[in-house]
C-alpha cells in the first residue's frame, strides 16, 4: 500500500541527523505514556493490514505455540495503554476498541490476539523471549518489511536475526543481549532507524531491488521502534512504526541533506550495500546537487 499521498509535511523524525554511526543501537528512555504515538495516518495502516490479510501474499503473522500468553498479555497492556493515554481516540468495545475519529470498530480475539491487536494502532507488534538462554522473536504481526521476510525469521535468535547486518555481531550482538538482560517494566526504549525506497510502499522486500535510474522521485524511510518488557510473561513487546517522507520534504528541515549526504559518503562499504544505496546512487544526485544553493 501507497502512503504520505497528501500534501509534502516535514519528516516527523530524521535519525540520521542524531546518530551518525548507522550501525548503533541508538537506544533512548521514553516515558511510558509515549509508549504508542497514535496519529491521523491511523486509517491507511489499518486499511493496509486488512488488505495484506485478505490477499493473503505474504507471511505477516507468525506465532510460536509457547508464545501465546505473551501475545495475550500484549494486547491487555496495549488496550489499556490505548485508553489510558488517548481516550479522545479509543474508547473500550468489549474485548477489543473503537477508533472514535470514524466510528472503526476493532474487536479482539481469543485466537491469534496479536494480530487483532496488531490491527488497533499503526505500528506492527513483536514479541521475544528467551529461549534456551538468547532472545528469539517468538510472535510476530509484520506488515511493513523493511527488506526482510518474517517467515524467514521466525524462531530465530537476535544474533541470527541479523546475520545480514555488518559488523553488528562484533559491535552489538553482546550489548543487545545484556540490554535485553536490563530491560525493565517501568522504563521502555526508543530507538529509529532509517533507508531509502523508490516508493511509497509500506512493505519493502529484499527481492524488490533494482537499480532506479537518476529521474527516479525517492523517499526517506523512518522506523520509530521500541521495546518494552511485558510484567508477567517477562516477554519483550517490539513495536515498529513506520514513517515514509518524499525527499524533498528534507529541505524544510536546515542541514537535514547536507547531512544526510555526508552520512552516506562516512558509510563503509559493507554498511553501504547491506543498506542497498547503490540502487539509489543515480537518483540520489539530484537532491544533492542543489545542496549549495539551498545554502544560499
Amino acid at each position: 500500500m501507497n502512503i504520505n499521498k497528501g500534501p509534502i509535511t516535514g519528516p516527523k523524525y530524521l535519525p540520521h541527523m542524531q546518530h551518525k554511526d548507522v550501525i548503533s543501537m541508538g537506544m533512548e528512555s521514553i516515558d511510558r505514556r509515549h509508549w504508542i504515538e497514535p496519529d491521523a495516518s491511523y486509517p491507511q495502516f489499518l486499511e493496509h493490514k486488512l488488505s495484506l490479510k485478505e490477499l493473503q501474499q505474504e507471511h505477516i503473522f507468525e506465532a510460536l505455540p509457547s508464545a501465546y500468553e505473551a501475545q495475550e498479555e500484549l494486547a491487555f497492556e496495549l488496550k489499556r495503554h490505548l485508553l489510558d493515554q488517548h481516550s479522545h481516540l479509543y474508547c473500550s468495545l468489549a474485548d477489543g476498541l473503537s477508533y472514535l475519529p470514524n466510528g472503526i470498530e476493532l474487536v479482539g480475539a481469543s485466537t491469534q490476539p496479536l494480530w487483532h491487536a496488531s490491527l488497533w494502532v499503526a505500528d506492527d507488534l513483536l514479541i521475544m523471549q528467551k529461549l534456551d538462554g538468547q532472545y528469539c522473536l517468538t510472535a510476530a504481526s509484520l506488515c511493513s518489511p523493511s527488506s526482510w521476510h518474517l517467515a524467514q525469521k521466525i524462531g530465530h535468535s537476535m544474533a541470527r536475526i541479523h546475520d545480514p547486518v555488518p559488523s553488528l555481531h562484533q559491535k552489538l550482538t553482546p550489548k543487545i543481549d545484556r540490554f535485553f538482560d536490563h530491560l525493565m517494566v517501568e522504563k521502555p526504549i526508543q530507538r529509529f532507524n532509517w533507508s531509502l525506497q523508490a516508493n511509497t510502499n509500506l512493505a519493502q522486500f529484499p527481492e524488490d531491488k533494482i537499480i532506479h535510474p537518476a529521474s527516479t522521485a525517492l523517499y526517506y524511510r523512518c522506523e520509530r521502534q521500541t521495546l518494552t518488557r511485558l510484567p508477567q510473561t517477562n516477554a519483550i513487546a517490539f513495536t515498529i512504526r513506520v514513517y515514509v517522507y518524499p525527499m524533498m520534504s528534507l529541505t524544510q528541515v536546515p542541514d537535514a541533506l547536507t547531512q544526510l549526504k555526508a552520512a552516506i559518503d562516512a558509510m563503509p562499504k559493507a554498511v553501504a550495500s547491506y543498506k542497498e544505496i547503490i540502487y539509489f546512487a543515480p537518483a540520489l544526485q539530484k537532491y544533492f546537487s542543489d545542496l549549495s544553493s539551498l545554502k544560499d
